[in-house]
């Protein structure tokens, strides 16, 4: 791996950092491959110093208080979903026409189960409006109890896309 491939490396393992203290991590390391490099040394030989590099960005966590296992454990954070729009619209710009046929096809594949969700929902409320069908003679109950259907349907819809979105696109 050469510096810039490692700079990149870590620029882009480090995205949990405040982007000052990932911007001096960086430049840390920037200026130690330069001294190996001023010293006669290749990039490689500075770098591979280092150790492997998941275990330098678990370390460089580690030395801020935070635990990497846990920050990367798939939860989804604002950075993780910005990152899989970011993947996503370089896959759609992008001159590879099979990546972009595929991350349609992809994208419609997830609207597509959330759509079909729609009808588990609607199969639900419908099951309970027949098997509670006195209590709905009122309507503004009935009217309550479809709204938090259609309520609890958004929010689940929007759940399921960003969690299927962001594990195709997140990577």
């Amino acid at each position: 791996m050469n510096k810039k491939d490692f700079l990149d490396f870590l620029n882009d393992k480090l995205y949990y950092l405040v982007d000052n203290v990932k911007s001096d991590e960086i430049k840390k390391y920037e200026a130690v491959i330069d001294n190996y490099t001023n010293m006669g040394q290749t990039e490689e030989d500075a770098i591979s110093s280092f150790g492997e590099p998941d275990d330098l960005v678990k370390a460089i966590y580690l030395s801020h208080g935070l635990d990497y296992k846990k920050l990367s454990d798939g939860k989804l954070t604002g950075k993780s979903i910005k990152t899989s729009f970011k993947n996503f619209y370089t896959i759609i710009s992008g001159s590879d026409k099979s990546k972009m046929k595929s991350a349609i096809l992809s994208l419609l594949y997830i609207i597509l189960l959330v759509v079909l969700l729609k009808i588990v929902f609607i199969f639900v409320r419908d099951l309970g409006n027949t098997v509670f069908g006195d209590m709905f003679s009122n309507k503004t109950f009935s009217r309550v109890y479809d709204l938090t259907f259609e309520i609890l349907y958004v929010l689940v819809a929007i759940l399921v896309f960003i969690k299927m979105f962001t594990k195709k696109f997140g990577k």
